[in-house]
């Protein structure tokens, strides 16, 4: 059996981690090997690298891949760590562990690619969030620094599913020792009523893809602690939020891991207003009247 790499955030995971409902999801302690993740903690880039020239203000900042691969800024363990998680030999692990349960969601999604899981070809995302499909790949993946600002109280992100060409998302977090904060927790959320009109379409209340509090509960909350990992499927049922979080000087951060596909996994379902909305703002001078619905 191969041994697993100990840069991997799967590295301490396995199938019994896995929880199906209310989508296949894992939550992993001390999801690195302490020593490793102190080097890493030790190392993580000053916030200027992060925020690359962009100012300070209360909202989130990343820092792609493609960027920090090549930031001599970036210590090299922090540099191998992004290259192994936007790596095919992730990606490999990953079908090891969850490969079943992405089948399960998504059946024809083999057929669709013309090949197997285990023969997807794996990319680097090439842009960030600007450029998210690598040329030739079937699969992009990401990997990047988060800071998120929260100095006056605020919902970091309600309740939500992620784009639809998104196949899984992880978030690592490493809290910083002097953060006294509250909040910013991730709660996994189930939909109350309901919002799938079909197995692979989801009704969303507001733009981008936002769910009314209204309609979902909370199952789990993973909380914003050093060294824990979350990771989650892609579906139109991975409802997810951050809780909110007290006013702090201290950003919090997180690693942040995903990788899409070349087509929509899920459909989402605008509301009639907002469907109208989109569909006047795509012609001509259509904009003048989307703004007053």
């Amino acid at each position: 059996m191969k041994t697993k790499n100990k840069l991997s955030i799967l590295s301490r995971a396995s199938r019994v981690d896995l929880v199906s409902e209310p989508y296949p999801h894992l939550v992993i302690k001390n999801a690195l090997d302490p020593e490793i993740y102190a080097s890493l903690d030790a190392q993580f880039p000053a916030a200027d690298v992060i925020l690359n020239g962009r100012a300070v203000k209360d909202t989130w900042f990343d820092y792609p891949a493609c960027k920090v691969v090549e930031d001599d800024r970036v210590s090299p363990l922090w540099r191998e760590f992004f290259k192994y998680h936007t790596s095919k030999e992730f990606f490999t692990e990953l079908v090891a562990l969850a490969g079943d349960e992405i089948r399960a969601l998504r059946p024809d999604i083999e057929s669709r690619v013309g090949r197997s899981l285990d023969d997807f070809v794996v990319g680097m995302r090439p842009g960030g969030r600007g450029d998210p499909l690598a040329a030739g790949a079937d699969v992009s993946s990401e990997c990047q620094f988060y800071l998120n600002y929260t100095k006056q109280p605020r919902v970091v992100r309600g309740p939500h599913v992620d784009r639809p060409s998104e196949l899984f998302a992880a978030l690592l977090y490493f809290r910083r020792e002097d953060d006294s904060s509250t909040g910013a927790d991730l709660a996994v959320c189930a939909a109350n009523g309901d919002i799938y009109p079909d197995a692979h379409t989801v009704k969303i209340s507001k733009l981008p893809a936002e769910i009314g509090d209204e309609m979902v509960r909370t199952v789990d909350t993973v909380r914003y602690d050093a060294n824990t990992l979350v990771l989650f499927l892609n579906s139109s049922k991975s409802i997810h939020a951050v809780t909110p979080r007290s006013p702090t000087d201290v950003p919090r951060r997180h690693i942040n891991f995903c990788c899409d596909i070349r087509f929509d996994l899920f459909e989402i379902k605008l509301p009639m207003r907002l469907a109208a909305k989109k569909k006047l703002e795509s012609l001509p001078l259509g904009w003048r009247f989307a703004k007053y619905l």
